[in-house]
């Protein structure tokens, strides 16, 4: 599994990607509207900061699994309320690298948080070795890749 998740690090460093996670804390939130809430504010607020930089490419193709509902609807509206003609694709993960590659992404964010809410699990950190490894051999080379 290390040389798996060591091969996709690499990937992700050799290629031209930029990324954004969006994330809500869902133990303080009972309510899932407010959880889309939350998420299409953070998701909203990202392209009106950006907006310039979007319209410099010709498409915006958002690729998506439609693993759940709720991110396919904000997804969808956020994006086509914002953007002119936003392109959407039903992916599935085994077909696309860089859908891979998010996923991934998403992993090692979750990871930080779970590090900085000392969450982090004992077989984490038998997979990891220690947190001074995580943070050095794949926090730290994956943050140079985040959209600010």
């Amino acid at each position: 599994r290390r040389k798996i998740f060591n091969k996709m690090i690499a990937f992700i460093r050799n290629v031209n990607i930029r990324y954004k996670s969006f994330y809500v804390e869902k133990k303080h939130i009972n309510d899932a509207i407010e959880i889309v809430g939350k998420l299409s504010k953070q998701i909203s607020n990202f392209i009106r900061e950006h907006y310039e930089e979007f319209l410099q490419f010709n498409n915006v193709k958002i690729y998506y699994d439609n693993g759940q509902v709720e991110v396919s609807k904000i997804l969808s509206s956020v994006f086509n309320a914002l953007l002119p003609n936003p392109i959407f694709k039903k992916v599935m993960p085994y077909e696309y690298k860089l859908f891979q590659a998010a996923d991934f992404l998403c992993t090692i964010t979750l990871i930080q948080l779970k590090l900085e809410s000392n969450l982090f699990s004992k077989s984490e950190m038998n997979f990891f070795g220690n947190i001074r490894d995580l943070k050095r051999n794949y926090i730290k080379p994956l943050k140079k890749k985040e959209w600010k």
